[in-house]
């Protein structure tokens, strides 16, 4: 599978220095752009964006959703709470 075979190289490549909230998980990267890095891996363009937003994901703790929805929930039930 595609995804399986490139994502952790992905993720290496990709621009961003990250701390996920309620993990010890850091990454760092090489900053290179989805398309750098697609043409260094003989890869299309599309598919790494796909492969990179899909693995970011996967990084996140599962109750980091729900810890989100919560606090979205609260903000707009405070927003409207004060009109």
């Amino acid at each position: 599978m595609l995804y399986n075979k490139y994502k952790n190289k992905i993720l290496e490549m990709s621009p961003a220095i990250q701390y996920y909230e309620g993990t010890k998980v850091r990454r760092e990267s090489s900053s290179l752009t989805d398309q750098e890095i697609a043409d260094r891996l003989g890869l299309d363009v599309e598919d790494v964006t796909e492969i990179r937003c899909i693995a970011e994901l996967e990084l996140l703790p599962a109750d980091a959703w729900v810890q989100s929805a919560n606090w979205k929930r609260e903000k707009t039930r405070k927003a409207f709470g004060r009109r």
